[in-house]
């Protein structure tokens, strides 16, 4: 059975290692010959397309596209072979003519297949500026197969025009990969991953370049996901620890930029662990989301809010222009925190002991104004809590030194 099918090995310089007998037919070609990818199929310029795909699978994609040879369409399925320690060591391909229904993968059943893996290919011939498309990318850009002058580069989305331009200059006319978003018909945008091959004729003129278009959409959303949980904390939806240093900075730096101010607020709650401990965590974790919910509400949606650990939150008030507005801010959020909260059915009454660091007088510095707003925090703590402390700059006179405390 196998013998029924056009089925090829070839190695890493596309040269064939094992055919099927159908094949060697078909391309008439003798056992003993020394044969070449190119061999098997003819002198059909559209080959370019089937050439360029055994790159791409050398390079470790599995992918699977349609093309005409000698006005026969085809199916490529292509796949790396590799060794046991992974190195690429050639490409197996199998083809079937998409006109041959009566086999398990007929025209409309290829066709659903590109279209369900979200790719297909086109090819240009640089000589006369006509371009086609396979029916998967027909159906990924929502547009017919025969568009006369149609134009790959038409679609892609206005935002990413620079870039791709970029990258296909880069690559001074040969293959390149380019993740970049379409604009398809009906104003639907996808994200795909775009790879082209040109090819040249004997005397070193670019004749075609043939690509694939693979919808990559789902992939950069999770992506997205994923970056998005990596900066968040997991319990309260808040910036956590590395979103914080890294948004903290980007405010730095505009107030120095800028000859602003930020205040940096310290929160820690006070005898949470009570809490924890008589209620259990689940009930504690209920309590941090409040805690969390109540602080957004009570700063406005230019400042920042984010979770460091267990009961510990943080707090960045931007265009702080005065000490005054800092201690303001800091009140503000402990007379919110002191006013009963209702989780699961049950009053909880908290206080907070909060320290501020003010840009530039508290610190410089990220590090340095989260450690002085820690510190400044402790004293609240350690003085018995619910309250708030300001630092201030050590070279401001003795009576300022240790800065405000204040107990609220």
């Amino acid at each position: 059975m196998l013998d029924q099918t056009l089925v090829w090995n070839a190695d890493t310089s596309l040269r064939v290692t094992s055919l099927t007998a159908r094949l060697r037919g078909l391309a008439e070609v003798g056992s003993s010959q020394d044969l070449r990818v190119s061999d098997l199929w003819g002198q059909d310029e559209r080959l370019a397309v089937v050439i360029a795909a055994h790159h791409w699978a050398l390079e470790g994609e599995t992918l699977s596209i349609e093309a005409p040879i000698n006005g026969v369409p085809y199916r490529f399925e292509l796949q790396p072979l590799q060794d046991p320690a992974g190195a690429v060591t050639g490409v197996t391909g199998r083809a079937v003519e998409l006109h041959d229904t009566a086999g398990p993968l007929g025209q409309n059943a290829l066709s659903l297949a590109e279209r369900t893996a979200g790719m297909g290919t086109w090819h240009e011939d640089l000589r006369t500026g006509t371009v086609s498309i396979s029916s998967g990318l027909a159906a990924l850009l929502g547009t017919p197969r025969t568009v006369p002058q149609l134009n790959i580069r038409a679609f892609d989305h206005p935002d990413d025009h620079r870039a791709i331009a970029a990258t296909i200059a880069a690559a001074g006319g040969d293959a390149y990969v380019c993740d970049h978003r379409i604009l398809c018909v009906g104003s639907r945008v996808r994200a795909v991953r775009e790879r082209a091959r040109t090819f040249y004729d004997e005397r070193g003129v670019p004749i075609a370049r043939v690509g694939t278009l693979i919808d990559i959409s789902d992939l950069k959303e999770r992506e997205a996901e994923l970056e998005e949980l990596a900066l968040q904390d997991a319990l309260t939806r808040l910036p956590n620890r590395a979103s914080l240093q890294e948004r903290l900075a980007a405010t730095v730096a505009r107030c120095e930029r800028n000859d602003l101010r930020c205040a940096v607020l310290f929160i820690d709650l006070d005898q949470f662990k009570n809490t924890n401990d008589e209620r259990g965590h689940q009930f504690g974790d209920a309590v941090l989301r409040s805690v969390a919910d109540r602080l957004v509400r009570n700063v406005r949606a230019s400042d920042l809010v984010a979770r460091l650990s267990g009961d510990e939150f943080v707090v960045v008030i931007e265009d702080v222009f005065t000490e005054a507005a800092a201690l303001d801010a800091a009140r503000k959020l402990l007379r919110s925190l002191e006013e009963t909260f209702v989780v699961d059915g049950s009053f909880v009454n908290l206080s907070a002991s909060i320290g501020v660091a003010l840009y530039p007088e508290g610190g410089t510095t990220v590090d340095e104004l989260l450690r002085r707003a820690d510190q400044e925090m402790y004293v609240v703590k350690h003085n018995g809590g619910r309250g708030v402390k300001l630092a201030c700059h050590p070279s401001l006179p003795a009576p300022h030194l240790y800065g405000i405390l204040e107990k609220v």
